[in-house]
């Protein structure tokens, strides 16, 4: 196993790890295991269903593409952990939009602080890896796309879990008045 890839898999188990210990952080109750109520619970599973066909008909695309020759965009790596990316992405929105994200013992704030955190470390780790070794190898993206990949999802879901916040905070204050 070269030295960049051994690096990539202890990445990813430090990472795995590292979420195990946030999402306890997260929770108001210092739980491994955020709670839901009956209808979030319904909304996270149109949600799993979705990000599972969203992964299916990306993988199959990538066959494809392979299938006819048509030359790879990135490494075999990075294709795989990009289709989990945009999975989870769709899961996520989903359930941000379907209020089902944040969990009935999940400290919003604390979340909000979280999220911002590991956007921003996986921003710099990204930038690092590119100004390191390059954003291409042999023509392809390569794995140094993840970080940035990574980044862009905590953004992206920043971004809707503020735009949700506001709508949801001017759908209160019109009932109130």
């Amino acid at each position: 196993m070269e030295l960049r890839s051994m690096g990539s898999v202890v990445g990813l188990i430090v990472g795995i790890i590292i979420s195990v210990f946030v999402v306890r952080a997260m929770n108001k109750d210092g739980k491994y295991k955020t709670k839901y109520d009956e209808m979030q619970k319904i909304a996270r599973g149109h949600a799993y269903r979705y990000a599972y066909w969203t992964l299916v008909g990306y993988e199959a695309l990538f066959l494809i593409l392979e299938a006819m020759g048509v030359p790879k965009f990135f490494d075999s790596y990075t294709t795989q952990f990009i289709g989990l990316i945009i999975s989870v992405m769709v899961q996520a929105s989903y359930c941000i939009w379907n209020n089902a994200y944040i969990g009935l013992n999940t400290n919003p704030k604390r979340f909000a602080i979280i999220s911002i955190w590991i956007g921003i470390m996986n921003f710099v780790i990204g930038l690092s890896w590119l100004i390191r070794s390059g954003f291409l190898v042999n023509g392809v993206v390569h794995e140094s796309a993840i970080n940035l990949a990574v980044a862009i999802c905590f953004v992206i879901m920043g971004i809707e879990l503020f735009i949700k916040w506001n709508i949801d905070r001017k759908e209160s204050e019109s009932e109130e008045e």
